[in-house]
């Protein structure tokens, strides 16, 4: 996702000296399942087919709501307001937990926007302990263990509990894991992965029978990859986007019935546009494109549609 006006000084991350084979990053333990992927089927075109309600942030630090099948109209508009020591978000998901939509400030402020009302109004609740480094931000809930994943196109892995008394990092804290990186070919050691800037984590329900996987996309190699295990940060390629795409990208996963879906939206060719995105083959259909004056640089999908 994309980094507003405000320019970081880039820290390089460091990378993860994890000797591991392609082969270690088979999914392992409860926490880690393969998606099931599904095409949708295409509409008519004399008729626009249904859509569902997406809320987007675009580059101008803006709150925006549009249907999936009519991205040119856009329903509701807002500037977010109500940020502290930030100067706009880095990126936006919603929280199984309690339905609500949280954002990422680009100096670790951590809040709660409205999506009613108050459209976009925003207020804080937590704070990342550790400074965000890079440009381009995926931020994602991970729905089973109740913590908030963000990772940089520097290949900054992070991970932060809001306010679970249980478990690791503490309550309030901010853990740093393994840097985003591809495994080398023994004994040569992983590469950092320098241009992932979205992820999205399956299964988005309170299921304890359920398992997550964590998607990201690379956009310097136009790829959805699997990232796990998460925390170590390792990267597995399913399938390229077939699209060029530049350094902005939004992504999201989101339930139809018990088959999950990959929606993201993608700068191509000048214009932001949305996308149905394959997780098991990586390819990017095109659903529609957004006004030509309006970047959207992140989405998320409201729960239980």
């Amino acid at each position: 996702m994309y980094q507003p006006r405000r320019q970081f000084l880039v820290v390089a991350a460091t990378v993860a000296t994890i000797a591991l084979p392609a082969t270690a990053l088979a999914l392992s333990g409860g926490t880690q399942a393969a998606a099931g992927d599904r095409l949708s089927a295409t509409a008519p075109a004399t008729a626009r087919p249904k859509g569902f309600d997406v809320v987007g942030l675009t580059d101008k630090g803006r709150l925006v709501k549009f249907s999936s099948a009519s991205t040119d109209r856009i329903r509701r508009s807002a500037r977010v307001q109500g940020l502290k020591n930030d100067q706009g978000l880095v990126g936006i998901d919603y929280r199984v937990q309690n339905r609500k939509l949280y954002g990422v400030g680009d100096r670790g402020g951590i809040y709660t926007i409205s999506t009613g009302g108050d459209f976009g109004s925003a207020t804080k609740v937590s704070q990342l302990t550790v400074p965000l480094v890079g440009q381009n931000f995926g931020v994602d809930f991970n729905p089973a263990a109740n913590r908030l994943r963000v990772i940089s196109d520097t290949g900054q892995n992070l991970r932060h509990n809001l306010d679970d008394p249980a478990g690791t990092p503490a309550a309030g804290m901010t853990a740093t894991d393994g840097a985003l990186a591809y495994p080398g070919v023994p004994p040569a050691p992983p590469t950092t992965a320098s241009q992932v800037t979205a992820a999205a984590y399956t299964n988005n329900d309170l299921d304890p029978n359920t398992a997550t996987t964590l998607y990201d996309i690379d956009t310097m190699l136009d790829q959805v990859v699997i990232q796990s295990p998460a925390n170590a940060g390792l990267l597995a390629p399913t399938g390229k986007l077939t699209v060029d795409a530049n350094q902005w990208a939004g992504f999201d996963i989101y339930m139809r019935g018990t088959d999950n879906r990959g929606l993201a939206v993608l700068n191509t060719g000048g214009r932001t546009r949305l996308y149905d995105i394959g997780l098991t083959t990586g390819k990017a259909t095109r659903l529609g494109s957004f006004p030509s004056n309006l970047q959207v640089v992140d989405l998320a999908v409201p729960l239980g549609r």
